[in-house]
């Protein structure tokens, strides 16, 4: 790593920090995203559809609070005020996304900016490199330090690019499980919504 830092030239320090800054985010958001399951089991949604029939709310809102887990937030939101009509639930529903969806996405948008500013900064440190090297020829320097203004360039432009791919995946991937969570919140949702009109309906 020494020599690493000796030979990458000024532009690679700016690319460990970047880097270190990636891992922190991607370590950060893989723990958070461990703990969220991809959905909601089945088992849970017929027991909590239960308790509501039964009159139980409150049975449900237990199940639904446990979990750390911005699905069941969501679910556990509406059903607070499913007395007061399908309608407020949904809304509940809808204010509660606006809370929770946005925390998913926490840092990310840095992750997406790090990859791709990463392989830019690769390309100054090969330009500077190059420069470098140029101006070497021009003195007729010994090779050893024709060979230091080469290195620098292709060790910035790897590191660029090792730092590009790994991060631009972890944005991909968390964003992925974020769209997952999202589709399968809302068929909870509506699923549930559903439910109360037709409990609705049939207590009329």
């Amino acid at each position: 790593m020494r020599v690493l830092i000796e030979q990458g030239g000024i532009v690679i320090y700016p690319l460990l920090a970047l880097s270190v800054i990636a891992f922190a985010i991607v370590i950060e958001r893989f723990l958070y995203f461990i703990r969220i399951k991809n959905n909601i089991p089945e088992n849970i949604i017929l027991q909590i559809k239960e308790n509501l029939r039964e009159g139980k709310p409150e049975e449900a809102v237990n199940i639904l609070k446990k979990a750390h887990n911005p699905m069941y937030h969501v679910l556990y939101n509406g059903i607070k005020v499913w007395k007061e009509g399908y309608v407020e639930m949904e809304r509940a529903m809808e204010e509660s996304k606006l809370l929770v969806f946005p925390r998913m996405e926490k840092n990310l948008a840095m992750l997406h900016f790090i990859a791709k500013t990463s392989p830019s900064l690769g390309l100054l440190g090969t330009v500077t490199g190059m420069i470098k090297t140029f101006h070497f020829l021009s003195l007729n320097i010994e090779s050893q330090q024709l060979a230091q203004g080469i290195s620098e360039a292709l060790i910035t432009t790897a590191f660029g690019l090792s730092l590009y791919i790994p991060a631009f995946a972890a944005y991909y991937y968390f964003m992925n499980k974020i769209e997952n969570v999202v589709k399968h919140t809302e068929k909870r949702e509506l699923e549930l919504i559903h439910f109360i009109q037709k409990l609705g309906n049939r207590d009329a």
